[in-house]
């Protein structure tokens, strides 16, 4: 790794500051590794004062130890008072010293310190029977001193051993301490190395950027300026070659997008008056069918969609039904009589909502329902074909292409589903005014033909006739009552007249 290029970032000021923190990182680091090394030394400290306190106790044991022998001698031989409380001190100081070597003991010495123990209890109780014994001595008296001189030099060699192991737990903790104060100072060492040589890069590698900003920066002004042919030169494969080569990038942008700019503004426009031909034709069509279908196929064809198609609320404005889509799929789609439920999918939701839907990528949103007769779909924009809060349909339109669709879409084909809905309105109005005057004309026909009738039974076979032939129906009857026979038997007499044939017939 080039340590030129230790320290990434794309300004001066950053590398500099990334020099100053990985050396203050240094700092921290080896200064929290020499401050947990330091703190081992402590406990290395209480262990080498606690091994050299039970080295000064041992001794202390070992010295009670011999004056015990001695006294002990010189009361066999004399048979002193003063030599029987010198023996009984002398017991009591070892007792002292060994319970001192037992308050902290290290782990090797519990079986020797055991052992002590075990061989001064029987000391005291042999040296009991001896200083209690008259100064007569008999041959058990005998045998108890000897087992005592025996326990004595138990005893010595216990405390032999137990300051061998002492001893050497000491040397061993006194070189574990040296060993930790060795690496505080490598540390140190290495530390001040470290610094040194990240001063000396940081000092280098900034000189260098330095220099090659400079150069960029003369060449940032140019292109501000307004000189696109500028190019930065790319010297490195570092952050300033790829902030040199991003900026001949970004100049290479610009000029193809001062270019393109006057097409894209040319295509714009011309979107706009196709929708603007759009909506001027569609607001000449009164009959609501032609009018869908119109919409989506002048929609698709104009803009270049891969499908739209538009759905219609039907008569419970509970359901959305397809009244037209373009291609196979379209005429598919219609045979089937493809409904939605209102909230289902992406036109359920605009139709629910009224308000637009817009999804750049269909893989991305959940509540996408896929068509199988639309595989290619991967856009699609919902808009509803509202007059203010009341949602006559929606106009949905699907591209193949990922982000395909954008919010221009969604304007332009707003603007388009008002003229829809607008164009929808005069339809219905249309049509609805054609079927009144179809009514107005046929019950003004059918008033003109009765009123050439001159019987009642003439008038009311040209009535059933001419209803008949009006709502389709194959038979048509008119029930009179005869007022004579009905006073006469209670019951009305039917008089039937039949235009089944539009002919009619005889009464029956």
């Amino acid at each position: 790794m080039n340590l030129l290029n230790l320290f990434g970032g794309p300004s001066v000021r950053r590398r500099i500051s990334s020099a100053f923190l990985i050396v203050t990182l240094f700092v921290m680091v080896l200064a929290a590794a020499n401050y947990f090394q330091l703190r081992q030394v402590k406990p290395f400290s209480d262990l080498i004062i606690h091994d050299s306190s039970d080295l000064v106790n041992i001794e202390k044991l070992s010295l009670a130890t011999s004056a015990l022998d001695a006294d002990l001698e010189r009361f066999l031989l004399i048979q002193g008072a003063e030599y029987r409380e010198s023996v009984q001190n002398d017991l009591q100081e070892m007792a002292n010293s060994l319970e001192l070597l037992q308050k902290n003991p290290i782990a090797e010495t519990d079986r020797i310190l055991s052992g002590l123990e075990t061989t001064l209890i029987g000391l005291q109780e042999k040296i009991g029977l001896i200083l209690d014994t008259q100064s007569t001595f008999s041959t058990d008296t005998n045998r108890l001193i000897i087992a005592v001189y025996n326990d004595i030099e138990q005893m010595k060699l216990l405390q032999d051993e137990l300051s061998g192991t002492t001893l050497t737990s000491l040397q061993t903790t006194a070189q574990q301490q040296s060993l930790i104060a060795d690496n505080v100072l490598a540390q140190s060492v290495i530390l001040g190395i470290i610094v040194s040589v990240i001063a000396v890069v940081t000092t280098i590698a900034t000189d260098r950027r330095l220099r090659t900003i400079s150069t960029l920066t003369n060449t940032a002004t140019a292109i501000t300026a307004g000189d696109l042919s500028r190019v930065a030169p790319v010297e490195s494969n570092d952050e300033i070659g790829t902030l040199a080569a991003s900026f001949n990038s970004m100049t290479g942008q610009l000029r193809d997008l001062i270019n393109t700019l006057e097409q894209r503004v040319a295509d714009r426009t011309k979107a706009l008056a196709t929708s603007t031909e759009v909506s001027r034709r569609l607001s000449t069509i009164l009959d609501q069918k032609q009018l869908v279908t119109e919409v989506v196929e002048q929609v698709q064809s104009a803009f270049n969609y891969y499908h739209a198609h538009i759905y219609l609320y039907d008569e419970t404005g509970e359901e959305l039904l397809m009244a037209g889509g373009t291609g196979e799929a379209g005429q598919t789609l219609l045979a089937r009589g493809h409904k939605l439920s209102k909230g289902k999918g992406l036109v359920g939701r605009a139709a629910e909502t009224n308000a637009p839907v817009l999804v750049s990528d269909t893989s991305q949103d959940l509540n996408w329902l896929p068509n199988p007769l639309l595989p290619e779909t991967k856009s699609e924009i919902a808009v509803p074909i509202s007059m203010g809060n009341q949602v006559l349909g929606v106009l949905d339109v699907q591209h193949n292409i990922v982000e395909g669709l954008t919010q221009d879409d969604v304007d332009l084909l707003m603007s388009l589903a008002s003229q829809v809905a607008i164009a929808l309105q005069n339809a219905r109005s249309f049509t609805a005014a054609q079927q009144r005057a179809d009514h107005e004309a046929m019950i003004s026909s059918i008033s003109q033909s009765i009123q050439n009738t001159t019987t009642i039974e003439a008038a009311l076979q040209t009535a059933a006739r001419e209803l008949g032939r009006a709502l389709g129906s194959t038979e048509t009857r008119v029930i009179l009552e005869s007022p004579a026979t009905s006073v006469a038997s209670g019951k009305p007499v039917p008089i039937s007249h039949s235009a089944g044939d539009n002919n009619g017939s005889k009464p029956g």
